[in-house]
C-alpha cells in the first residue's frame, strides 16, 4: 500500500483498542500500511544483577503478545468494513518513547490515546504522550473523543493557523486530511496569542482596525493550499486573542484538530508549545501535531527497530479490492 505506515501504539486498554480503530481508518483513507506496537521496558537493575529471572521476562513477552494479539483482531473485525491493510507487529522490550521515536523515524504517522502505551487514565497528556508529541519526526494523532462510527464528512477538520513554520506544515497536513474525508476545512487564526481584554488598551491594537489585515494575512497563507486542493471547501475564521478557546470552540463536532507542535511564542524544536499542551489536553476529538520542517526533514531512512524489538508482518483482507 502506502510507501510510510501508519504506527499505532496499544498496550491493552479500552483507550489504546480505541486508537488502533482509528489508526485502520486512518491507514485505509491514506493507503497506509500498519503498525501495532507494544513496548515495555523491564526494570533489570532492581536485580543487582542486571538480569532478570526467566520466568519474568517470559511472562512480560507473554502480556505483550497477549495485547498485540487482541489489536490485530480488532483489526481484522475493523478491516471487514474499512477495506484491506497489510499489518506489522512490534513487541519491543526498550522503553516506549524511544520505540515510538525510533518508528516515527519513517512512518506517516504515530498513533496513541491518551493514557499512551503502559500509562495510567490521564485527564491530560501524559508523559509518554508529551515525550512523543514532542519530538517524534513526524505527525502524532492523541485520540480522545472519538466515537468510533468512521468518517462523517459532515463534521469538519479544523486547523489552528499563526504564521509559523510549525502552522504552515499543520496546514499542508489539514488540507490533506480534508481531502482524504471529503470534509470541509475550519481554519482558525488568533491576531494575538494573549488575552488583550486584560490591562490598559494599547494604542494601535484596536480589534476593529486590525480586523481586516488579520483576514487577509490568513486568507494568503491559505492561498496555495486551495490551489492545491479546490475540491475542499474552506471556512475561515478570525479572531482577537486566546486561540485555545478560539479553537476549543470550532473543533467541537470536528472529526479531528490540527495543530503545529509549537506557537509564535516557542522555542523551536525544543518543546511542545503551550497552546498545541492545552489543546491535547482539553479538546473533544482526536488532535494531530504537526512537527515543523527542520525535525521532519531529520527523518532517518531505513532505520533498524531499537535493540530487543521484534516484528511480525500479517496481510488482513483482499488488497485489490482496497
Amino acid at each position: 500500500m502506502g510507501s510510510l505506515p501508519t504506527v499505532v501504539g496499544v498496550d491493552g486498554s479500552a483507550a489504546a483498542l480505541d486508537a488502533v480503530r482509528w489508526a485502520v481508518l486512518d491507514a485505509h483513507l491514506h493507503l497506509s500500511d500498519l503498525i501495532l506496537v507494544s513496548a515495555r521496558s523491564l526494570p533489570r537493575a532492581l536485580t543487582g544483577m542486571g538480569v532478570l529471572p526467566e520466568p519474568v521476562v517470559e511472562q512480560s513477552r507473554s502480556e505483550i503478545r497477549t495485547i498485540l494479539d487482541e489489536a490485530r483482531v480488532l483489526v481484522v473485525r475493523e478491516s471487514a468494513t474499512a477495506g484491506a491493510i497489510e499489518v506489522n507487529t512490534v513487541s519491543s522490550e526498550n522503553p516506549a518513547v524511544a520505540t515510538l521515536l525510533e518508528l516515527s523515524a519513517t512512518a506517516r504517522m504515530v498513533v496513541i490515546a491518551t493514557r499512551g502505551i503502559g500509562g495510567a487514565e490521564q485527564r491530560s497528556l501524559g508523559s509518554i504522550g508529551f515525550a512523543v508529541t514532542t519530538h517524534a519526526r513526524c505527525a502524532v494523532t492523541v485520540v480522545r473523543g472519538w466515537s468510533g462510527d468512521g468518517v462523517d464528512a459532515t463534521h469538519p477538520v479544523v486547523v489552528g493557523v499563526d504564521g509559523t513554520k510549525a502552522s504552515a506544515a499543520a496546514v499542508a497536513l489539514a488540507f490533506e486530511e480534508a481531502s482524504a474525508r471529503s470534509a470541509p476545512l475550519t481554519a482558525v487564526h488568533s491576531w494575538s496569542d494573549a488575552d488583550l481584554s486584560v490591562g490598559f488598551p494599547i494604542r494601535g491594537l484596536e480589534w476593529p482596525e486590525n480586523r481586516p489585515a488579520a483576514a487577509g494575512q490568513l486568507a494568503q497563507m491559505l492561498e496555495p493550499h486551495t490551489r492545491r486542493h479546490p475540491t475542499v471547501s474552506v471556512r475561515t475564521v478570525v479572531v482577537k486573542d486566546r486561540p485555545v478557546q478560539a479553537l476549543l470552540d470550532h473543533a467541537q463536532g470536528a472529526q479531528l484538530l490540527v495543530i503545529g507542535s509549537h506557537g509564535r511564542g516557542g522555542y523551536g524544536e525544543m518543546m511542545l508549545g503551550s497552546t498545541s499542551r492545552s489543546l491535547l489536553a482539553r479538546a473533544h476529538c482526536p488532535v494531530t501535531v504537526v512537527p515543523s520542517p527542520g525535525r521532519r526533514l531529520a527523518r532517518i531512512t531505513g532505520s533498524e527497530l531499537p535493540d530487543g524489538s521484534f516484528r511480525h508482518v500479517e496481510q488482513f483482507g483482499d488488497r485489490s479490492g482496497s
